[in-house]
C-alpha cells in the first residue's frame, strides 16, 4: 500500500482527499498546510499526521498530491522528487516554462512519475466526445472549442489568485483546462492568436477575458473563450467534424447532430458527482490512473510534458495579445 502525503488543505485538496480515502491501494499518512486547523480537519479522518511545513513529510511518503497555489508547485515537486516520491501536481504545472522543465527533469533524474491534474479528460462528457472523434463518427475534425464564462470580479477570488506573481492570472489558473481539452479532443496546437483583456482597475495585471484562436497540426482550427465578465454562466466543449457535430453543455449530456439531418440526439452520461460516497467520480478516475501508472512503472496518462505544453499555449496567447500577432509554437 502506497503511503501518500497531501500538500495543501484547501478546496481542491479536500476533493482529492475524499477520493484518496476511497482508494484501497493508498493510505494518507500526512497532511501539510500552514493553516494547521484545515490540515487537522482532513488528517483526523485518515489517522494521518499534521504538518505546518510540507518538508516534514520528505522521505516519509511514497507519493504526494500537491494541491497548493501555483507559485509553490515547482519548489515542492522538486523537493519530493529528490526524496524519491511520485508526484501528482494540480494544474497548472507551474508559473513558467523554466520551472516546469525543472520539475520534469527532477522527476526524470529521480526515476519517479509526475502527473498533472487536468481532470476534464476524465469527465464523462469529454470522454464521450473523445470516443466520437476517435471512432470516426464525426468525420475529420474541422473545429473544436472550449468555453467557460461567468460573472464575477477579481476581488471575489482568493488573495493569491488576485496576485499575478503568485497565480499567473485567471487564464493560467482556469482556462488552461479548456486548452488541454481542445488539444486532447482535436489535436496538437501549432499557431496561436490571442486577445486578452485586463479590465478590473483594482487589479490591472489580472486577465478578465481570454479569447484565442488556434490552428491545429491536422489543419483544423479551435478556439477557447474564457471570461469572468459575462452575465450568463456557461461551460461547454465541442467538436465539429465533416460528418457530424458533437457538443456538451455539461449537465450529464452530449448532443450530436449529423450533417444533413434536422434532429439531434441527446445522449445521457454519468454525472461527475457521486452523491452516495460524496466524491468527484472524474477525480477518482484521475487518481486511480496515477496509481495504476506507479504500480505498472509506466508514464502517467497526463505527464509533466503535457502540463508544460498547456502552459506554453497559455503563455503564447498572452504574448500574442501583447504583440498583436499570430505566433507559431
Amino acid at each position: 500500500m502506497l503511503r501518500v502525503g497531501l500538500i495543501g488543505a484547501g478546496g481542491i485538496a479536500r476533493e482529492h482527499f475524499a477520493c484518496l480515502l476511497h482508494m484501497s491501494r493508498v493510505r494518507v499518512v500526512g497532511v501539510a498546510d500552514p493553516l494547521v486547523d484545515q490540515a487537522q480537519a482532513l488528517a483526523s479522518q485518515a489517522g494521518a499526521s499534521v504538518h505546518a511545513d510540507y518538508r516534514e513529510l520528505l522521505g516519509k511518503v511514497d507519493a504526494v498530491w500537491i494541491c497548493t497555489p501555483t507559485y509553490l508547485h515547482a519548489e515542492q515537486a522538486i523537493a519530493f522528487a529528490e526524496a524519491k516520491a511520485h508526484i501528482f501536481c494540480e494544474k497548472p504545472i507551474a508559473l513558467g516554462l523554466a520551472a516546469a522543465d525543472q520539475m520534469i527533469s527532477a522527476a526524470r533524474r529521480a526515476g519517479v512519475h509526475l502527473m498533472v491534474g487536468h481532470v476534464i479528460r476524465y469527465y464523462p462528457e469529454t470522454i464521450y466526445l473523445k470516443q466520437l472523434v476517435d471512432s470516426g463518427e464525426l468525420g475529420e475534425p474541422v473545429f473544436a472549442f472550449g468555453r467557460r464564462v461567468s460573472a464575477s470580479s477579481v476581488g471575489q477570488h482568493g488573495e493569491w489568485r488576485r496576485d499575478f506573481n503568485l497565480s499567473g492570472g485567471f487564464a493560467l489558473d482556469s482556462a488552461i483546462h479548456e486548452v488541454d481539452t481542445v488539444r486532447w479532443l482535436a489535436g496538437e496546437i501549432t499557431t496561436v492568436y490571442g486577445r486578452v483583456q485586463h479590465d478590473d482597475p483594482e487589479y490591472p495585471e489580472i486577465d478578465t477575458d481570454f479569447r484565442t484562436l488556434f490552428t491545429l497540426r491536422n489543419g483544423a482550427t479551435a478556439a477557447v473563450d474564457f471570461s469572468i465578465r459575462v452575465a450568463m454562466r456557461e461551460w461547454s466543449w465541442g467538436v465539429v467534424g465533416r460528418k457530424a457535430t458533437a457538443l456538451s453543455p455539461r449537465r450529464g449530456e452530449v448532443r450530436v447532430a449529423r450533417v444533413g439531418e434536422r434532429e439531434e440526439r441527446v445522449i445521457g452520461v454519468d454525472s461527475v458527482a457521486e452523491p452516495i460516497r460524496r466524491i468527484n467520480r472524474s477525480m477518482l478516475a484521475e487518481n486511480e490512473a496515477f496509481i495504476d501508472a506507479i504500480e505498472a512503472d509506466r508514464p502517467p496518462p497526463i505527464p509533466g510534458e503535457e502540463g508544460r505544453r498547456n502552459l506554453e499555449v497559455i503563455l503564447a496567447a498572452h504574448q500574442s495579445s501583447r504583440e498583436q500577432r499570430l505566433l507559431a509554437i
